[in-house]
Parts: structure tokens; C-alpha cells; sequence
């Protein structure tokens, strides 16, 4: 990426001010806040584009605007029909990830009342009509580079690679939930049936690198549902002769059971890692890498003063992913 991410309130409020012009220059009845909408009237493939869906991860919003602005001035043409959503827009004015409930963990009828468990409600039924979900996301800690994650299948391995969505996709058996027992939005979208791909763009905050890479992915979703709406091409031969990115999975995690226990500073996304290898900030109890792979998620909280983690914990400190050698689909697919 280009240097560290930043966040800054006035860049924030003029994006949002922009995105409003544009829900306000075509509005649509029915739809929930903070969703512009556009129909190109020649196909119904219906593209969903997520946005802050984390509040504080703000990396996608220039894309968004920026596509939104192109398709109004004629400068781009998408046939089908668009929607882009911005989750959590309460969340992103105060930079944090969430006010009550992560809200990429709540699209579920029985979710425990929130601002974001009601927000996840309004949204599920136009995610319901959703041919693509293209969610786009950005990493608390930095990152080695841009990475898909989600559950393998065969639709979302063609589009990973109709995409050339990011050189590394962290992914898991069809069916397979990040977090068991909650759910998040392109999780909600697979299952009834339609293709969620989650890309993340890098480390959270404002980034020309990140922007550029949501707006070729966007723009390229575009041309590609544009293809399949009219019937001119298949999913399967939009991925031919695309790269096939490198591909890791779950291998293991070191649970978060002590609030004394502390990663070494700058640990980052998907930097290798071998068995053993000391994790563990001094002072901290010993952590040790409980795998050969690569580090997801390392996470750094708040401390008091004696160096304890503010609570609530998260379950887990840091996951560790193992690569895929021979691809997903030989580690997946079923039996010919």
C-alpha cells in the first residue's frame, strides 16, 4: 500500500455529501437510508456494492461516489440494475467499527436488538434480490496485500478470478461460517443462493492505492454482470485465463484468555509465520505461532495502565491460515 491509511473527518463529510447528491438526484421508493440505486433497463442482474458496512473502514467510499458520479455523467453504462450501500454510516462519522453490535454479524432473524441488528433488517430485503454482493472491506492492522475471504465454490472461484479481485483469497469450505453462530452479509447473500464475494482492500482508512483497487473492482463487476445479464458470456468463461490467486485456509488461532497477553508490536496480515515462532510482546505471557502459515487478524486493544486489555476480549488473539498448495477446488470439491 501507499504509506498509512488515514482518516480525516472534512474528506469523510464531503464523500458523504456527494454520495447524498446522488441518491437525491434519482431517488427510489422503498429503499433503506443511505442506498443509491440505478437501473440501466436493458437486464435485472442486480450488482450490490458494501460499503463502511464497518464504520471505520472508509477505503471503498471514493470508488463509490466516484461510480455512482461516472454512471450520471455517461461516462460508464451498466444495463442491469445497481445498488450501493453504505452500512454504517452512524459508525463511520465517529471512525469507530460499530456503535452497539458489529453489524457484518447480525444479519440473522434472531439478532439481539441494536442499532446495527435493526439496520442488518432493513438491508436484508434488498440483499435478498442481489444476483452479486461485492463487499468491500479493509483490515484493522496493515496487511502484505489486498485478499478475498470467503467460502469457496465454484461460482466464487470464477469470480475471484473474473475479478483479478486480489492476489490471495483466504477462504474455507462451502458452508462454513467466519464467525459460528452470527453472520455476516455476503454470508447471508450465499445463502439463498446468489454469489457474496468479500475482497479486503488493505489496512482501514482513506488510501489512493485502496480506492483505485475498489473502483477497477467495481467498474469491472459491472462489465462483467453487464455480459451475463445479456446473455453473452458465462460466468465460467469470464474467469478463463485469469490468474487463480494464492489461496490459504483456517490451520488454527491463539485464544485471547488472558488480558495480560499482548502480540509483539507490527505483526500484520498474512505475513508468514512458522510453528513456534515467539508472538508475544515482552512483558506478555508466552504466545507462540501454533502453526506453519500466515497471520489474520492479529489483533491490538486498548490497555489500562497495567498493561491489561480492555474488555469485553475478543475469542481470539490471532488466527493463523495455511496455504492451499494445489487450489480450493482440490481441497473442496466434491468427487467427480
Amino acid at each position: 500500500m501507499s504509506g498509512a491509511p488515514t482518516w480525516r473527518r472534512d474528506t469523510l463529510d464531503a464523500l458523504l455529501a456527494r454520495f447524498d447528491a446522488r441518491v437525491a438526484a434519482a431517488p427510489a421508493a422503498g429503499l433503506p437510508a443511505d442506498v443509491a440505486q440505478r437501473s440501466g433497463g436493458d437486464h435485472d442482474y442486480h450488482v450490490i456494492f458494501g460499503c463502511i458496512i464497518h464504520g471505520d473502514e472508509v477505503g471503498s467510499l471514493p470508488a463509490a461516489v466516484a461510480v455512482l458520479e461516472a454512471l450520471d455523467q455517461g461516462a460508464l453504462r451498466f444495463g442491469g440494475r445497481l445498488s450501493v450501500v453504505l452500512g454504517n454510516r452512524p459508525a463511520a462519522l465517529a471512525n469507530r467499527r460499530f456503535l452497539e453490535a458489529d453489524l457484518n454479524r447480525v444479519f440473522l432473524p434472531d439478532a439481539p436488538d441494536s442499532w446495527e441488528a435493526r439496520r442488518a433488517a432493513a438491508l436484508i430485503p434488498l440483499l435478498d434480490t442481489a444476483d452479486l454482493f461485492l463487499d468491500l472491506h479493509q483490515t484493522i492492522e496493515p496487511t502484505a496485500s489486498a485478499f478475498a475471504i470467503f467460502p469457496w465454490s465454484p461460482e466464487g472461484e470464477h469470480w475471484v478470478r473474473a475479478l483479478n479481485a486480489a492476489p490471495r483469497w483466504v477462504t474455507r469450505p462451502p458452508g462454513v461460517n467466519f464467525s459460528p453462530g452470527l453472520r455476516c452479509a455476503d454470508e447471508h447473500v450465499r445463502l439463498r443462493g446468489a454469489s457474496g464475494v468479500t475482497v479486503e482492500l488493505g489496512q482501514k482508512g482513506f488510501d489512493p492505492e485502496a480506492a483505485a483497487l475498489a473502483e477497477r473492482l467495481m467498474r469491472e463487476a459491472l462489465r462483467i454482470a453487464d455480459r451475463l445479464g445479456r446473455g453473452e458470456q458465462t460466468l465460467a468463461e469470464a474467469a478463463e485465463g485469469q490468474p487463480s490467486p494464492i489461496a490459504y485456509e483456517p490451520d488454527s488461532h491463539v485464544a485471547f484468555i488472558d488480558p495480560t497477553m499482548a502480540l509483539r508490536p507490527g505483526l500484520q496480515n498474512l505475513a508468514p509465520v512458522r510453528r513456534g515462532e515467539l508472538l508475544s510482546a515482552e512483558g506478555s505471557p508466552e504466545i507462540r505461532s501454533p502453526a506453519d502459515g500466515a497471520l489474520l487478524f492479529p489483533k491490538y486493544p486498548l490497555r489500562d495502565a497495567a498493561g491489561r486489555a480492555l474488555g469485553p476480549l475478543p475469542a481470539e488473539l490471532v488466527r493463523v491460515v495455511r496455504p492451499l498448495p494445489q487450489g480450493p477446488a482440490a481441497a473442496y470439491a466434491p468427487p467427480k
